[in-house]
């Protein structure tokens, strides 16, 4: 009995031990970027509203290329991975996808329709870089970048180095989808564009709910993060005109290692001080001044103040009109009220486009370099 006991045992640990599926990975394309854009051809309605475009990189050894780069146009993005996949003689996988580029014509009318077929996908991470294309995202892919050859490790590494030098934001689809939710704040992306034998990170875009409704340059960018929270690290290039300054031309200061926090004190739903310190070092000034001239840098840190909030009461006001809230202000005047009082509030529509948004900056410089 004990003998039989054992067979049976043995047969069935036989039996529950299957043969796993066997996956060359020869045979797996692995996408590593897919581009999204408005088709805007005549025959858009018949033939596919979606242009879809994928990058995946060539692991053959015999292949010529380090990459292999299908489009299509689709109605939607599911249909669009079914003709890509009768494309190529590899089974088309989403588990390395790292950057999802949206061109802009797509993401002025919305992206989240497209957005929730990444988030419905189990086999893609919410780490999943989520970009905004100046331009056709299909060109952006298909470009060849002789310096570059792996597109989309090219793309995913200029956003993340330029996020940490805060001229961009590193969106990936988890924080996307949390703001996009959040009734307080809306989303932040990074902006890339093509350029002849590179890409170029453009910038900002803000989006009203799913909408891109504005751009912010590179140079207005590093503000706006002051803006959007501590900003560590960055730099900034100035024009400055000193009274004193002799010199009549081609005046201009680099301020490094900046430092700045952010503090938002609500006085009421309707009126707002975003007060901002500053901290920084001069290491560039083309004018002929004493930078350790007390009353110089006095006069420096007053300017660099007034500069900061002249660009950041231009970028809110544009804000306020666009109905976009992307540096959280409604976050602070929701946590200052009542529940009851701010489900009551039309945040968005009404009160904070009217709002009364005061931005006071305070700079302290901590150094100008030594001259010898």
């Amino acid at each position: 009995m004990r003998n039989l006991l054992l067979v049976v045992l043995i047969l069935t640990s036989f039996l529950l031990t299957g043969c796993p599926e066997k996956k060359i990975v020869e045979d797996l394309g692995f996408i590593h970027s897919v581009g999204y854009e408005l088709n805007e051809a005549d025959d858009a309605e018949e033939e596919g509203v979606l242009i879809l475009t994928v990058a995946m990189p060539q692991i053959t050894p015999t292949a010529e290329k380090d990459r292999e780069v299908l489009t299509t146009i689709a109605h939607t993005s599911k249909e669009g991975r079914m003709k890509l996949a009768r494309k190529t003689d590899r089974a088309l996988v989403s588990g390395q996808l790292r950057t999802a580029l949206f061109s802009r014509n797509l993401a002025e009318i919305g992206i989240f329709d497209t957005m929730d077929t990444l988030l419905r996908d189990h086999t893609i991470g919410l780490n999943l870089k989520i970009i905004v294309v100046n331009g056709s995202s299909k060109d952006l892919l298909i470009g060849d970048y002789p310096e570059h050859p792996r597109t989309s490790r090219y793309i995913f590494e200029l956003i993340d180095k330029e996020a940490k030098t805060l001229i961009t934001a590193d969106t990936s689809l988890h924080k996307f989808k949390r703001a996009f939710h959040d009734d307080g704040i809306d989303p932040i992306v990074p902006v890339i564009k093509q350029g002849i034998e590179e890409i170029i990170v453009d910038g900002l875009g803000l989006f009203s709910g799913e909408r891109l409704v504005m751009t912010i340059n590179p140079v207005d960018a590093r503000i706006f993060m002051m803006l959007h929270g501590d900003y560590v690290g960055g730099d900034m290039t100035k024009e400055m005109i000193l009274d004193d300054e002799e010199k009549e031309s081609y005046l201009y200061m680099t301020f490094t290692t900046l430092k700045s926090k952010r503090k938002v004190k609500v006085n009421s739903p309707s009126e707002i001080d975003v007060n901002v310190e500053v901290e920084g070092s001069i290491s560039e000034y083309t004018g002929l001044l004493d930078l350790s001239d007390d009353e110089v840098q006095k006069e420096i840190e007053k300017k660099l103040a007034a500069n900061i909030e002249e660009v950041s009461e231009r970028l809110i006001k544009e804000m306020q009109q666009k109905q976009a809230d992307n540096i959280g202000i409604g976050q602070f005047v929701r946590n200052s009220s009542k529940y009851e009082e701010w489900q009551e509030m039309d945040w968005k529509e009404e009160i904070y486009p009217e709002a009364k948004i005061n931005v006071n900056v305070n700079v302290k410089l901590r150094g100008f370099g030594s001259v010898k």
